[in-house]
């Protein structure tokens, strides 16, 4: 889900939330499923084919095209951390996926061989490398002449208040984040299509389409929203798991009054939005 030195997600923050994704790892893959079949279709995996997937996390996304790929093809299951690697083995495992390769792997240094991928996708990984243009040139190395990149990314906060309004309420309490959001490996630094049809263009590739997908985000409460946001948030779960019980009750009351709006019913329906990008 991150990579080396990403300010946000690096590394370490990916190998201690790991076990809080493959907690959620269904709930995750439902809420964004449009979208990792978007990824899916863009790709156009056949049989015999390899494709590669980066910052997989417990790997769903990728899984989804496993079977297309039977009896030759395989698919290069990789993240940054290795306990996201181990998560996603054990999905396979419990899947019956035999034709899944996993690795440890940088996007910004990918181990593969020149040419030798038949595709790659990525569900919400590279906004969060910290060279993004490096990467893009790694993709482009690595994959076959004619194959195709499909990856999304965040668009911008004022379109994603599922990530946003958690990180307001910690702010409006002195709290901050370490690095800047729309940064090099914020989570809104390729949020402009614009940023991405420009690096990639200069890396070699030809942009396909750009589309943008919204989607909802559902909690049944406010505390579900808390529970599972700080669990699988990069540097929130650290930053949640060492406040002293008054101070969350304080910043959780911020956060009932700044998301009053997405409640119906003691439920929350946050909206939110992707932008899948296809390349050749």
């Amino acid at each position: 889900m991150g990579d080396e030195n990403s300010p946000l997600f690096g590394r370490d923050v990916g190998e201690s939330v790991a076990s809080a994704w493959e907690r959620y790892r269904e709930r995750v893959f439902e809420s964004w499923r449009p979208v990792s079949e978007w990824l899916v279709e863009r790709v156009d995996p056949a049989p015999g084919h390899v494709i590669l997937e980066l910052a997989a996390g417990p790997g769903e996304t990728g899984f989804l095209l496993a079977e297309r790929l039977a009896p030759h093809g395989r698919l290069i299951s990789t993240d940054l951390a290795e306990a996201m690697v181990a998560a996603a083995r054990r999905g396979a495992e419990a899947r019956g996926l035999t034709n899944v390769e996993f690795r440890t792997v940088d996007a910004q240094a990918i181990d593969l061989p020149d040419a030798s991928v038949d595709g790659v996708l990525c569900r919400f990984g590279l906004m969060l490398v910290p060279d993004p243009a490096k990467a893009f040139s790694e993709v482009r190395r690595v994959l076959r002449p004619g194959a195709r990149l499909a990856y999304s990314v965040f668009s911008g906060p004022d379109r994603n208040p599922f990530l946003t309004l958690l990180v307001r309420a910690f702010l409006e309490h002195g709290h901050t984040l370490p690095g800047d959001p729309f940064g090099p490996g914020g989570p809104f630094s390729l949020a402009d299509p614009e940023t991405n049809r420009a690096m990639l263009e200069q890396a070699g590739f030809t942009v396909v389409s750009v589309e943008e997908m919204p989607a909802t985000m559902h909690y049944e409460t406010l505390d579900d929203y808390w529970e599972m946001q700080t669990a699988i948030g990069g540097p929130l779960a650290a930053l949640a798991a060492a406040l002293p019980r008054e101070e969350e009750a304080a910043i959780k009351a911020t956060l009932a009054a700044i998301a009053g709006p997405f409640e119906r019913g003691g439920a929350y329906d946050m909206p939110c939005v992707a932008v899948g990008v296809a390349a050749t």
